[in-house]
């Protein structure tokens, strides 16, 4: 299952929620802002990740955010 990372009010998160549900494609949602989420705004600080969404594939690796999955799924 893919895993998004998201914020609150994110533009581009709305966006690639979307084109995964209009591509078929299942993800679990984190929400950098929610208390229970809070630890992976930790791990993206400690990767020098300063933006959202950040998306994985269903193998755990790291695609990017929302441009990056529109080019993945074109491939």
């Amino acid at each position: 299952m893919y895993v998004i990372i998201t914020r609150d009010q994110c533009n581009f998160c709305d966006d690639a929620k979307a084109l995964m549900k209009g591509n078929g494609i299942q993800y679990v949602e984190y929400n950098i802002q929610s208390k229970s989420s809070a630890w992976l705004l930790y791990l993206l600080k400690r990767s020098s990740i300063t933006t959202v969404p950040q998306i994985f594939n269903d193998k755990g690796t790291h695609i990017g955010g929302y441009t990056e999955l529109k080019e993945y799924l074109t491939c």
